[in-house]
């Protein structure tokens, strides 16, 4: 597995230079899945389209609340080469969405698909999906942040009634695993374990998101959604054939190889910290930041519908311990480090290590040498085209 992160959404550079290395890895070294941090449930139908199937590819990626698509400009020119790829290729690129539904804002796109199923092969429990359904109705919003917003103005109660719903939606699928499987197919019983999963694992994230904007983080509780992010990734790989390779698209807070440390308002086991751990040296996390230009500012905003206003503003300078002062002999081209012989370099003199990364228009604290294998960088940085100045 091979991790192209980004330290911002929405970059034109990265979207164009994740492209570029997809190509390469998808042409000169067989890779055969492009997985994204996009929703799981709502990535089956953007596969098929992929893999040559109907549709509107603006319609199956799910606008956002706020009128901006679900993946970049970038990204869906990515996806439109998969599909022009996968007319001709002996072994057809698989998509695949590992990511809780619509960024956290919304638990109809894991749980709408369960009450179907549910229909089919036990009515009686349709109405576990269903009330979940209604209570989590007012909490949706177009992200995590804007139904942690939503949860704030709540009292517990229609919380924990929530969470003890979806508690017993999880078990009546887990404990009726054998004869949903005879009844469905087990294709057809993981898929959907996977998106009550995703359901659960969504409300326990907008419950620690909404503890974060009180001031009373538990970094644990908000490692919920890179936790889904990793199983997904996992169960991929043990569903699938041997010899499947994935290229994985997704920030770098979630892809970087290290833990967060205690004390810090981050999700304590990051995706790539799980997924190190399990795969060892065949989990390769590539970090992708610039060395200046125009970035994304996110402010939290209630009466948004993303919960946060996006704007643009320039990206900071480069601070003396970050990971992009590495890069100041090099303004003029993308270039490469590879943070394996940087670190025995740095540790064999004695050398500062760059202790964060750029981020958006700020910077996250990370011990760089350890959390990447490689990190790229790009001299400039501009919006992708569905933003406006």
């Amino acid at each position: 597995m091979v991790a192209l992160g980004e330290n911002s959404h929405q970059i034109r550079e990265f979207g164009v230079l994740r492209e570029r290395m997809l190509r390469f890895l998808v042409l000169e070294r067989g890779f055969t899945v492009y997985a994204v941090e996009f929703g799981a449930a709502s990535g089956r139908a953007v596969d098929a389209w992929v893999r040559g199937g109907d549709g509107d590819l603006d319609a199956l990626l799910m606008p956002r609340a706020d009128g901006y698509p679900g993946q970049s400009a970038e990204g869906r020119d990515t996806l439109r080469w998969l599909r022009a790829h996968n007319t001709t290729a002996p072994h057809p690129v698989r998509f695949t969405g590992l990511d809780i539904p619509a960024a956290g804002g919304s638990l109809a796109p894991a749980l709408e698909p369960v009450a179907t199923y549910l229909a089919g092969v036990d009515p009686g429990a349709v109405r576990y999906a269903r009330t979940a359904l209604e209570l989590a109705q007012p909490l949706s919003g177009g992200s995590g942040l804007a139904s942690a917003h939503a949860r704030r103005a709540l009292g517990p109660e229609p919380q924990d009634r929530l969470s003890a719903t979806l508690g017993r939606l999880l078990n009546r699928i887990t404990a009726m695993r054998e004869i949903y499987s005879q009844r469905s197919g087990r294709q057809a019983y993981d898929r959907v374990l996977g998106d009550v999963w995703a359901a659960w694992r969504t409300d326990q994230m907008q419950r620690a998101m909404a503890e974060l904007l009180e001031g009373a983080p538990d970094p644990a509780d908000l490692a919920a959604r890179d936790r889904y992010l990793a199983d997904s990734l996992l169960e991929l790989l043990d569903r699938s054939a041997p010899g499947t390779r994935v290229v994985l698209a997704a920030h770098n807070a979630h892809i970087q190889r290290t833990a967060n440390p205690e004390g810090v308002p981050l999700p304590r086991v990051p995706m790539g910290h799980a997924l190190a751990q399990e795969l060892g040296t065949d989990y390769v996390s590539v970090a992708l930041t610039s060395g200046g230009g125009r970035t994304v500012r996110n402010l939290p905003d209630p009466a948004h519908p993303a919960g946060m206003a996006q704007s643009a503003t320039d990206a900071p300078e480069a601070a003396p311990d970050s990971v992009e002062a590495l890069f100041s002999g090099v303004p003029e081209a993308p270039a490469l480090l590879d943070m394996h012989a940087l670190r025995a370099h740095a540790r064999h003199h004695v050398l500062p290590e760059p202790t964060r990364i750029r981020m958006d228009d700020g910077f996250l604290p990370v011990p760089a040498l350890d959390a990447y294998d490689a990190v790229v960088n790009v001299p400039h940085t501009t919006l992708t085209a569905d933003l406006s100045e």
